[in-house]
């Protein structure tokens, strides 16, 4: 490799430092309690907000993954969720699955089709959440969510713990109150970490 080749890759390397750490710059801490940890920020672009939270659980990966291959369960912990169902199971790794979130009154309630993807990663397990609005017709009286992003994130730590991450960017739709967000970007996600900790760890 003759130098030329060296100063542009530490230049490389150096532009993709800089604006990985102008990515995380506009992290905000919202929520830091029970061992939770919940930063907030705003897409530039459509001025959405988008959340990751995490905790550290005594657990194991399998008891975290058949947690997660119960999509009919969902419901029961995940905060907010009044609906949830399998739509279609491709194989071990991969299901359409819907979802259908409570918002207070008067508002619709929202509702998306989620494909769900696990994979092996060289740190863990990762589960990405991608939305798919028009994989089935939308409901009267609910609004379909139209755009979905997030993941879940399994990495086995020692002392028998696995650090949990999740992550998750939506489009709510519009007329959505600033303190109704909140409770979707900051009270959902803690609430959804505490009973998951408590399924987990009993």
């Amino acid at each position: 490799m003759n130098y030329k080749n060296i100063i542009f890759l530490i230049i490389i390397l150096i532009s993709d430092i800089s604006f990985i750490s102008a990515q995380d710059n506009k992290w905000v801490l919202k929520k830091n309690k029970d061992g939770i940890i919940i930063h907030t920020r705003e897409d530039e672009a459509t001025g959405n907000i988008e959340f990751k939270a995490s905790i550290t659980l005594n657990t194991d990966i399998d008891k975290l993954i058949n947690v997660f291959n119960n999509i009919e369960d969902y419901k029961k912990w995940m905060a907010d969720t009044k609906v949830s169902k399998t739509l279609k199971k491709v194989n071990e790794t991969e299901s359409y699955i819907y979802l259908e979130a409570q918002v207070p009154w008067p508002l619709e309630n929202r509702d998306m089709p989620v494909y769900q993807k696990t994979i092996k990663t060289n740190k863990g397990i990762k589960i990405s959440l991608t939305g798919i609005p028009d994989y089935i017709p939308r409901k009267k009286g609910i609004t379909r969510i139209k755009k979905a992003t997030g993941s879940w994130i399994f990495i086995p730590v020692p002392n028998n713990k696995i650090i949990v991450k999740y992550q998750f960017l939506c489009d709510p739709g519009l007329n959505i109150p600033k303190w109704i967000i909140n409770l979707f970007i900051v009270d959902g996600p803690y609430k959804t970490l505490i009973n998951l900790k408590t399924i987990v760890e009993h």
